[in-house]
């Protein structure tokens, strides 16, 4: 491969790449091919763009130029990558409303190939998202980024190359900041059962099972044995609605545990104030089978029905919110519950494996890096007890 460069006037210089020949399909006869590039700048300036796209071409990195926007690409990726059945619905939503909010009306005029990381670097610095927020977005940037490397449609992934890329916070400080003590979720509770059936069982079973709130939401009579005080979470809610959307639980695995029987006792309450609400509403209700599903208080956009699954973006930012200021506690995340959860499971010197068990994560080591905050007491009351049987 060969090239040369050609005066067009002043300070502009176009650049022929040599490719050799190929041949014509419809006529079988070869036709010479040739690359054409402007460069502005020096001579020198024209050169140093020649050598580069020589290296390229002999290397195997050649791209072709193209007028391809960063916001037409991610449309693109989202549509042929994400959308399932190559990702699950609950990613693919969450990288469509990351993509459309955030990404495009901020760096979506950029040319594809023309994206720095420097770009990224200024999103990130002037942007007022968290930067728990932000590391999604890092993250769906890069995997685009990535796919159009993989594509030939830019030379590298500029994500991988920002320097200071935006991370959470550490684990163990979240917990800690979004955790209650035994008092505090004591009154939690107090002030759930002055709400009626409903908020008493679904807040109760969110602190004792530890569980998410998509598996809150998805959870049916039928996964329940009320006399053995068993509960089986099989699914999650994905997508609420007319036609509610459930899938598998986040790690892919099924997992049942036992629940207190004050737990219990709720859950019967909540089984017989529902039953007495389809009966009321025989025409109007729509069973889904759901423990937890919408009631009068909630109808309040156009579609609500009597039945279907709770609004889960809407739980952490209305009725929890109100029940934490009842019970006069500190505010905490929904999926502070979780975190309670475990991290008074391992005060009160249940062992990791139960808990892990019980959370539903795939592999002891998470349930151990982010709950490392109550292991110390569990040392402390270890060695007491071995002093108590030793030390006579």
């Amino acid at each position: 491969m060969r090239g040369h460069i050609r005066k067009r006037y002043k300070d502009s210089w176009s650049i022929i790449l040599d490719l050799g020949y190929q041949i014509v399909p419809e006529t079988g006869q070869q036709k010479r091919v040739q690359k054409w590039f402007t460069v502005k700048g020096t001579k020198r300036d024209a050169e140093r763009k020649l050598t580069e796209l020589l290296h390229n071409l002999h290397h195997g990195e050649y791209v072709e130029p193209s007028k391809v926007t960063v916001g037409k690409w991610l449309s693109e990726w989202l549509e042929t990558a994400i959308k399932p059945p190559n990702k699950r619905l609950r990613t693919y939503e969450t990288y469509k409303s990351v993509i459309e909010r955030h990404l495009k009306p901020t760096l979506g005029h950029v040319r594809l190939q023309q994206l720095k990381p420097t770009d990224l670097k200024r999103y990130y610095n002037e942007s007022s998202l968290s930067p728990t927020t932000l590391e999604q977005h890092h993250i769906v940037l890069h995997s685009a980024m990535k796919a159009a490397q993989l594509q030939g449609l830019v030379q590298r992934n500029v994500a991988s190359l920002v320097i200071g890329k935006p991370h959470r916070p550490e684990g163990r400080e979240d917990v800690l900041k979004h955790c209650w003590e035994v008092e505090e979720a004591r009154q939690f509770i107090a002030a759930a059962k002055e709400q009626g059936p409903q908020p008493a069982a679904f807040y109760t079973l969110a602190l004792d099972s530890g569980a998410r709130k998509g598996e809150l939401c998805g959870v049916q009579w039928k996964d329940i044995n009320l006399d053995t005080g068993e509960i089986s979470f099989v699914r999650q809610l994905i997508k609420p609605g007319p036609s509610p959307v459930f899938g598998p639980l986040k790690n892919g695995e099924s997992r049942t545990i036992s629940i207190a029987p004050e737990t219990v006792a709720l859950l019967r309450k909540q089984k017989a104030h529902q039953a007495e609400l389809k009966l009321a509403n025989r025409t109007h209700y729509h069973d889904h089978g759901l423990v937890f599903a919408k009631e009068w208080e909630h109808l309040k956009r156009h579609g609500d029905t009597l039945g279907h699954p709770l609004q889960m973006n809407n739980i952490g930012q209305h009725e929890y919110l109100r029940l934490i200021r009842a019970a006069g506690v500190r505010p905490i995340k929904f999926h502070g519950l979780r975190h309670t959860c475990a991290t008074l499971l391992l005060q009160a010197g249940v062992p990791i494996k139960v808990v892990q068990e019980r959370l539903g994560h795939k592999w002891i080591e998470i349930t151990l890096n982010i709950y490392a905050h109550a292991l110390p007491s569990m040392q402390q009351d270890a060695a007491a007890k071995l002093a108590a049987l030793l030390h006579i």
